[in-house]
């Protein structure tokens, strides 16, 4: 009986499962809102300009496609979508490919945006076979302000400035800088309109502008702004104005000048046989500039620059000066005869044997010595270098910016005294005539010294280069400089400069010309970015 009553008991069981068996299996209602794509587990600005964006992403398993939304104007509201931009899966490149779809990662530049503005942009992932999307994955960015100015032309009362051609302007706002009421004002003129004539030769004129005077420059297309541009017209705004005719005798006339601070305006294309200038002690500060507009810059055949006294300042602005061999010194400083400040500013400078700036006087108090946007050529054959100080009782700065340094001899600098600062940025400096042993002599060190973004080229003669005279690499460091192949270093080295794998000659387009332009087939990661800009 008892094993009559298990025998049921199994018999029911075993027919208990294979009911239950028939059933289907998680045969339960679902939301068709998720039966959707996974989102890309990683979305991400890396990198933003002016007028592009390169965004980083994973991929999306089973996705044929990627669809990006940028919204211009909002932070991650998507009120203002201006563009849609659809990217099959299977046209892309992975940047870093793994094993799986949504293990690889993706990188896509979008170009065209405007500069100085918000954007957000967000992606989906779509299956274009079954209907399938994802979720968005969104991110925000800003563009830094663009910069389409590629140069500009100084004048007395006009500046030119160019930009590339044929891009979409449409005018340009500009205003006299002045500093009143304690703090710095903008008085603008009327807005510019840009003709059609201009956008396509990518320059214009503003004329009227004060000498002296500086002025913001502002490009826009309608209300997007392109680019913007601090300048100062050359010459000063204050003083007299004397126009130098061929012949004429430059001491007199500053010796008859009723101004303290006068400008000597030389036209362009034009010699000058001056031989030597003595500023007379009832001159304070003496401007040479190179007016005019357009054509070559006007050629001073100027030895030397002598002082009767002290005096305020001397500036150089677009003119070129060749001494011709003829005097060891063109400005040379002793016998409490000292200038202040000393500067040139977009000038041709060459053939001088010695140096541009002697400084041998203990009591002289030097304000700032400035070189800027120049080509200087052949000086310091002869002993001392460019810049030589033997005395001085304080120097504040001497700096040298946007320049091209060809054949220079000794060394670039020769300071043996206290000074506050020492700063070259930008400078593309080339020896082949002449073999220069070391960059600086520093008797003693710097209250700082930086040199940036420059480049050392050149086979210097065959001679090899030291940095220093002694070590100065506790101090010293060119770190964003680079030295070409050619250009070999002797025992102290250049720190942390970067050697490039190409002589000045595979580099250059025409190196023994002159001509610093960077060939356009070569791969260089200092292009736009290091040497002399007139060279990008």
């Amino acid at each position: 009986m008892k094993n009559k009553d298990l025998y049921c008991i199994l018999v029911y069981f075993l027919a208990f499962i294979a009911i239950g068996c028939s059933d289907q299996p998680n045969d339960w209602e679902y939301d068709p809102n998720y039966d959707i794509l996974f989102r890309p587990i990683k979305f991400e600005i890396k990198e933003s300009k002016a007028t592009s964006v390169l965004i980083e992403y994973k991929g999306v398993e089973e996705a044929t496609k990627y669809v990006f939304e940028f919204s211009e104007g909002d932070s991650l509201l998507f009120t203002n979508v201006i563009r849609t931009v659809e990217i099959l899966a299977d046209t892309l490149t992975p940047y870093t490919k793994e094993a799986t779809v949504s293990a690889t990662t993706y990188r896509t530049l979008f170009k065209e945006l405007n500069g100085t503005s918000k954007y957000s942009v967000r992606l989906r992932a779509v299956n274009q076979n079954n209907g399938k999307e994802s979720k968005y994955v969104q991110a925000y960015f800003k563009t830094p302000s663009e910069q389409v100015f590629t140069n500009n032309i100084l004048g007395l009362d006009n500046i030119m400035l160019y930009w590339e051609p044929n891009i979409a302007v449409t005018h340009i706002s500009y205003g006299e800088l002045k500093y009143q009421n304690e703090k710095n004002d903008t008085i603008w003129a009327p807005k510019r309109i840009i003709t059609d004539i201009e956008k396509k030769e990518g320059s214009l004129s503003v004329d009227g502008l004060k000498p002296g005077t500086n002025y913001v420059f502002v490009i826009y297309n309608e209300l997007v702004r392109r680019g913007s541009l601090n300048l100062r017209t050359l010459g000063s705004n204050t003083g007299g104005m004397i126009k130098v005719n061929a012949g004429d005798d430059i001491d007199n006339l500053l010796k008859s000048s009723a101004d303290s601070t006068v400008s000597l305006i030389f036209d362009k294309e034009q010699t000058y046989e001056i031989g030597k200038i003595t500023i007379p002690k009832n001159i304070n500060r003496l401007y040479l500039i190179g007016g005019g507009r357009g054509g070559s810059q006007p050629l001073l055949k100027l030895y030397s620059i002598s002082l009767s006294g002290s005096i305020r300042g001397i500036l150089c602005q677009n003119i070129e000066i060749d001494n011709t061999m003829k005097e060891n010194f063109q400005i040379n400083v002793n016998g409490g005869k000292t200038f202040r400040d000393v500067e040139f500013d977009g000038c041709i400078i060459r053939n001088i044997p010695r140096s541009l700036i002697r400084i041998d006087d203990a009591d002289a108090k030097i304000g700032n010595i400035k070189i800027n946007n120049c080509i200087i050529k052949n000086v310091g054959a002869n002993g001392y270098g460019l810049i030589n100080v033997g005395k001085a009782s304080s120097i504040s700065t001497i700096s040298i910016t946007n320049t091209t340094m060809i054949d220079i001899g000794d060394q670039l600098m020769d300071i043996r005294v206290d000074v506050d600062k020492i700063s070259i940025n930008n400078m593309t400096f080339c020896n082949y005539t002449i073999g220069i042993p070391k960059i600086f002599l520093l008797n003693k060190q710097p209250k700082a010294i930086t040199v940036k973004n420059s480049i050392f080229t050149g086979d210097n003669k065959g001679d090899k280069v030291n940095s220093g005279n002694g070590d100065y690499s506790s101090y010293l460091n060119f770190s964003s400089c680079y030295l070409t192949s050619d250009f070999e270093v002797n025992k102290n080295k250049f720190t942390n400069a970067v050697i490039v794998g190409l002589t000045s000659e595979e580099l250059f387009v025409n190196p023994r010309q002159d001509d610093f332009h960077f060939k356009s087939d070569v791969k260089f990661a200092g292009k736009g970015e290091v040497g002399d800009p007139r060279w990008w």
